[in-house]
């Protein structure tokens, strides 16, 4: 089973049974009820909402221009900032239209990464949900 296999059928799940969240545009609701079905796919590793620490004390996570991000969801493995323990970082916007969240993917999954940031991810997933379901994916900075 892959990555993409996983994603697919936890969004099948929240599309079963929380269309509602997904009609009325709910997207923080929307985002949560996912990271849950989610957990089932990615047992060993931490799934978390709106997660905007770097992973040692409190320092914020932060772009390659400095601007503090807070991801919609990271399936990571919490306090371990090396690129290894942070899998997947996923945008949610429920209407297309809203480029920008494709922007922080490819920042966020961009290699190398740049020397004063403690955390990077292997792997970039933008979900649109209305008018239709689409799936963009970033690898290594770019649209995969």
């Amino acid at each position: 089973m892959t990555i993409k296999h996983f994603v697919n059928s936890a969004l099948e799940k929240l599309q079963v049974n929380d269309t509602i969240l997904i009609e009325k545009k709910m997207e923080w609701a929307t985002a949560h009820r996912f990271a849950v079905y989610l957990e089932e796919y990615f047992p060993s590793w931490n799934i978390d909402c709106e997660y905007n620490k770097s992973g040692l004390g409190t320092s914020p996570k932060t772009d390659s221009s400095g601007r503090r991000r807070r991801p919609d969801i990271v399936v990571h493995r919490r306090g371990r900032p090396e690129r290894e323990n942070n899998l997947l970082v996923i945008e949610i916007k429920m209407e297309e239209g809203d480029d920008s969240d494709e922007d922080k993917l490819i920042d966020f999954t961009s290699e190398p990464c740049p020397p004063d940031r403690l955390f990077q991810y292997q792997i970039g997933l933008k979900i649109t949900f209305l008018p239709v379901l689409n799936l963009k994916w970033f690898i290594d900075g770019r649209e995969a």
